[in-house]
């Protein structure tokens, strides 16, 4: 069993992960990081963290393979269980739109959203909030 409990972020903004990584490991975790989605579910594969933060938006054509990257995980027995929080921006440049865990669900499987740029007081209640639950709550949205 691992000393601290890991997360991995899986973000193409070097800078967000490097202050999210800052954040996390001052209050106690361990911290791995991905910048691209697949090299994220690889490691989510092989790591197994404790909880995942996921980033909506990747490239310069700013797709929403974190959406993708969210039911990969959802669809693997192995890590289905893991915990995603969802980072974005999207709320931020267009208002309204809203992204909720508790209302979009079903077609993206994620426990939790926060805005970009993640304040540090609201990332870390988060993760701690997701980390005590143990298991998402989407564990099962595959089968």
């Amino acid at each position: 069993m691992r000393e601290k409990q890991l997360v991995l972020l899986i973000d193409d903004d070097i800078d967000m992960v490097e202050v999210m990584k800052i954040v996390l490991e001052s209050s106690g975790y361990s911290v791995s990081s991905a910048y691209d989605p697949e090299t994220g579910f690889v490691k989510a594969k092989t790591e197994k963290p404790d909880a995942i933060v996921l980033d909506v938006m990747f490239g310069a054509a700013e797709k929403v393979r974190g959406f993708d990257t969210a039911v990969r995980i959802r669809k693997d027995k192995e890590i289905a269980s893991i915990p995603i929080l969802m980072i974005t921006s999207v709320n931020e440049k267009i208002p309204g739109m809203g992204f909720s865990s508790e209302t979009d669900g079903e077609y993206m499987p994620v426990d939790g959203f926060i805005n970009k740029p993640a304040q540090p007081e609201e990332l870390i209640k988060t993760i701690k909030e997701l980390l005590e639950k143990k298991t998402s709550k989407w564990v099962n949205w595959a089968s």
